[in-house]
């Protein structure tokens, strides 16, 4: 499981070294909207209305935005994209996949400061993901681990405003430390709006154990977790309208249908821009339990 995290860290590190002339595929036009990030953090959105070249500060940009035209060089540009393009974490809410495909939005991240994450795609349909726990004074046979893919198999778009229906299938796999294994299949549609995105997910228990003895330390906890069960998961996520870079975020999950009480609810806020993501929230259990969440991701390319 360390080799598939490692790989999955080297690959982004080479798709960030990769990375080379922001300005080489951006051309005037009228109909397409760019969100600039600068090396300074500071963040212009306009229309492209004309490339140039400055014998001093090499190719640049001119910008019209809702307070002028602004002349941007590519030596001052961190990141320029799409703003329908911009927002980079649609392919989960928090930790729910979405039906939402990856692609180049390739990340390494920090869920709840001990469980390393890491992710990326291959064009606009397949995406992997994988991560494992590091709590200080475990073993390394009773961390857990997990490693998750998923396939988007319909971008479906339904009008002019933006409407579009996405579709994916997948399939999980985790380690309840080394020896307890879990299997799940599932489904995954997303709903976008303007500014809210509204996932459902099914899936599907597989394996041959029922219930699992994980060991902390010199403590173990039983988990019954029956074989052919069916859980459901919803997520939220929608943009503030008068603050681009914050999102509301909510999921709730239950992993066994037939089991009412076997369910959570995560509430947060998400503080983003193309290259930085920070979660805070609270997760409620019904058991009952609550506890806060957080969580960190780095979106390098």
């Amino acid at each position: 499981m360390i080799k598939i995290v490692s790989v999955t860290i080297l690959w982004i590190a080479f798709t960030l070294l990769s990375n080379a002339d922001v300005l080489k595929n951006i051309t005037p036009s009228q109909d397409k909207e760019y969100v600039i990030r600068l090396n300074n953090g500071d963040l212009i959105s306009g229309y492209v209305t004309d490339n140039i070249s400055d014998p001093q500060d090499g190719e640049g940009i001119k910008l019209q935005t809702p307070l002028g035209t602004a002349v941007i060089f590519e030596s001052q540009i961190s990141d320029i994209r799409l703003k329908e393009a911009s927002y980079r974490h649609n392919h989960r809410i928090f930790l729910l996949p979405t039906a939402e495909a990856i692609g180049d939005n390739y990340f390494i991240g920090a869920f709840e400061a001990l469980f390393l994450y890491a992710g990326g795609g291959v064009g606009d349909w397949l995406s992997v993901s994988a991560g494992r726990t590091i709590i200080p004074g475990i073993p390394s046979f009773q961390q857990i681990s997990t490693i998750n893919a998923k396939v988007t198999i319909l971008k479906q778009d339904f009008d002019t405003l933006g409407r579009k229906l996405v579709l994916a299938i997948g399939g999980n796999l985790g380690w309840a430390n080394s020896t307890n294994s879990l299997y799940h299949l599932y489904a995954a549609g997303t709903f976008k709006l303007s500014r809210t995105n509204l996932t459902a997910n099914v899936f599907y228990k597989l394996g041959e154990n029922d219930s699992y003895d994980v060991s902390f330390w010199n403590s173990k906890i039983f988990l019954s977790y029956p074989n052919n069960a069916w859980g459901i998961g919803l997520g939220l996520d929608s943009k503030l309208p008068t603050w681009e870079s914050v999102h509301v975020i909510g999921e709730l999950w239950n992993n066994d249908i037939t089991r009412p009480t076997h369910t959570g609810i995560l509430l947060g806020i998400r503080l983003c821009n193309s290259a930085l993501s920070a979660d805070f929230g609270i997760a409620v259990f019904t058991q009952p339990y609550f506890a806060p969440f957080i969580s960190f991701v780095w979106t390098p390319f």
